[in-house]
């Protein structure tokens, strides 16, 4: 006996007990996190089990279009019977390539409590986006402003997509995102327990000024400006100056390197490619196919498609058919606090108006943009007449705080007890 206690005494002085000791500690921290997942998993189980039983979140039945006559149409393309009209968009998207697709005043904006605002470069974005800020004070619901830490394309994968519609229905609070991505298709990569996706909206600009505007401002950011002067000295040495002081007038003409239009060239800055979606023919100038989707996403998807130039009417449009987001918004826009955030050219670079003969070649190579162009502000100013009597009657002004009474200082009350009291 005595010989087993010496030995136990002697194994306990040794490293092999103290790291044996040391993982015995471990063991209920382990045992209370092994447990704790599999209450988390027997919770989940019984939510998908319940989800599944209840009626308040039934699986959507999904509807495969007929083959389209269209090679270019991609599984993104489907719809669900929730949504209404999907009989017409199934038929409009069947024949897409000879269709005529027009705008209407309808009130595409779906039931929800969540506002995607796709950005397209240089049409005013962040003014808009200052302005959701503003207003999500006072119409309670939150904006998350993209936060640009990844070398996430516009063009994004299916599971980067997959990823966002995620985000979305793990927000129970309304909530407002901007970001610049191409039209991402919610429905297609919403889970099949959420009815729910994000109402659209995005802005257009005059495709000329938008253009000459990006090209101007790739070379009056500075961080833009020292990242595509070293990738071009690198590559040719003086290269990255020519790049730098070329005239856009110089480039529109020459037709070659950023001012390349021909048909068939990838563009990631102009609206077709970002209202018609995440498809590789989306991205690709002069087609025919790409302009059509574009005006179909447009019409059936997006609440509103706003224009630059007609900002007014825009607000307008925007604050009656989504009011969860922007009632108020042409009252916020217009007061002292935005004196110094309205739509303005913030370039302090003081520059000639371009040539007429150089603006007519730059349009006639953009001549699907400018189709799609008018098709939007058709579009606009048709919703803009359906609520035009809206407009001129009462208005949807944000709520306001009761005002306290003024107070009066020292000087105002001593004054008002010397006053002569008058008799009877």
């Amino acid at each position: 006996m005595r010989t087993w206690r010496l030995m136990l005494r002697k194994w306990r002085n040794s490293e092999e007990a103290a790291t044996v000791m040391g993982l015995i500690r471990y063991v209920p921290y382990v045992a209370c996190v092994v447990c704790l997942k599999v209450y988390v998993m027997m919770l989940l189980v019984d939510y998908r089990d319940a989800a599944l039983d209840t009626e308040e979140y039934p699986e959507p039945v999904i509807v495969r279009q007929r083959r389209p006559r269209s090679k270019y149409t991609t599984p993104s393309t489907t719809t669900t019977t929730e949504e209404p009209g999907w009989q017409e968009r199934l038929e409009v998207l069947g024949r897409l390539n000879d269709t005529v697709i027009m705008p209407s005043a309808t009130n595409r904006t779906p039931d929800t409590i969540w506002l995607f605002f796709n950005r397209i470069p240089r049409t005013g974005g962040q003014t808009l986006v200052t302005l959701l800020k503003s207003l999500s004070k006072d119409l309670s619901y939150d904006h998350q402003e993209h936060v640009y830490r990844t070398p996430w394309q516009r063009l994004l994968s299916d599971e980067e997509q997959r990823n966002l519609a995620t985000w979305f229905e793990y927000n129970f609070w309304p909530k407002s995102y901007d970001r610049f991505s191409l039209h991402i298709n919610f429905t297609q990569h919403r889970s099949k327990y959420v009815s729910l996706r994000p109402a659209y909206i995005t802005l257009v600009r005059d495709p000329v000024d938008k253009y000459i505007s990006h090209y101007r401002f790739k070379r009056i950011d500075n961080e833009r400006v020292k990242v595509e002067m070293a990738a071009r000295e690198r590559q040719v040495p003086g290269s990255g100056r020519t790049w730098y002081w070329q005239k856009v007038e110089d480039c529109i003409l020459s037709g070659t390197g950023e001012c390349d239009l021909s048909p068939g060239t990838n563009d990631f800055t102009s609206a077709v490619p970002f209202l018609c979606g995440q498809h590789p023919q989306c991205i690709q100038l002069g087609d025919r196919w790409a302009l059509q989707k574009a005006k179909y996403e447009a019409e059936y998807d997006y609440a509103v498609v706003g224009v630059s130039e007609h900002w007014n009417t825009t607000l307008a449009v925007l604050e009656h058919y989504l009011p969860m987001f922007f009632r108020g918004a042409s009252q916020r826009y217009w007061s002292q606090e935005f004196e110094n955030t309205r739509l303005v050219n913030k370039n302090l670079k003081k520059y000639k108006p371009i040539r007429e003969e150089v603006r007519k070649v730059l349009k006639e190579k953009l001549a699907l943009e400018y189709e799609l162009y008018d098709f939007l502000l058709q579009r606009l100013h048709l919703q803009y007449r359906q609520i035009e009597d809206l407009v001129k009657g009462p208005s949807t002004s944000l709520p306001t705080k009761p005002t306290e009474p003024p107070r009066m200082g020292a000087l105002e009350r001593l004054s008002i007890e010397l006053m002569p009291r008058q008799k009877g």
